[in-house]
């Protein structure tokens, strides 16, 4: 084949480096569109997730304080006064300090703000601790009873604290369900009674 003249060549071979370069300009603007385009969604939190986690911050406090309470003080202590094992008088001034401690617990828990998009746990978190300073004061009560009626008292103490429990775990779901909305990880402080799926 015969050459091409030299002028020629060097046209030819400026058209190529024009387009190559123009190639090159739209592949790294490609590029950076499409990670840019990522960049923006999904390292992002969802809306809200700030408030969200706020809110289970201020909320651990006084919700392990009350857990404390009932699991470490209350309920052994139940346990230990219908098996004879501890004596009214004793049982009596214990359930007179839960109830004072729940109380402040309660005061707490109701001056948390709490973010719009789980508006309802608030209230229910309120009510929850309403039931707990509730069965704290139906065994203080069982406990100035003859023992020929404490055994109902104390029952309806007990089913009290079922009742407390159910409202509280109503709260805790609408918390996590939002939690996990957000992309954010369940808080282990709380009970987790409808788990995500695996």
């Amino acid at each position: 084949m015969r050459a091409m003249p030299r002028g020629v060549q060097w046209g030819m071979a400026a058209i190529v480096l024009v387009v190559a370069a123009g190639l090159v300009v739209i592949l790294v603007l490609s590029a950076t569109g499409s990670t840019g385009g990522n960049a923006g969604t999904s390292p992002t939190p969802a809306a809200g997730s700030g408030v969200l986690t706020a809110y289970t911050q201020a909320l651990k406090g006084p919700t392990q304080e009350g857990g404390q309470v009932i699991e470490q003080l209350l309920k052994p202590s139940l346990n230990s006064f219908e098996q004879g094992q501890e004596d009214a008088a004793t049982f009596l001034s214990q359930a007179r300090g839960w109830v004072l401690s729940l109380q402040k617990v309660r005061q707490e828990v109701a001056a948390i703000p709490v973010p719009p998009v789980i508006a309802a746990a608030g209230p229910l978190f309120v009510q929850a601790m309403d039931a707990y300073v509730h069965t704290a004061q139906v065994l203080e009560n069982a406990a100035t009873l003859p023992a020929a009626q404490r055994t109902a008292a104390l029952e309806a103490g007990r089913q009290a604290g079922r009742d407390a429990d159910a409202v509280f775990d109503q709260a805790a779901a609408i918390v996590q369900r939002a939690l996990r909305a957000a992309g954010l990880p369940t808080d282990a402080a709380l009970p987790d009674v409808t788990p995500a799926p695996s």
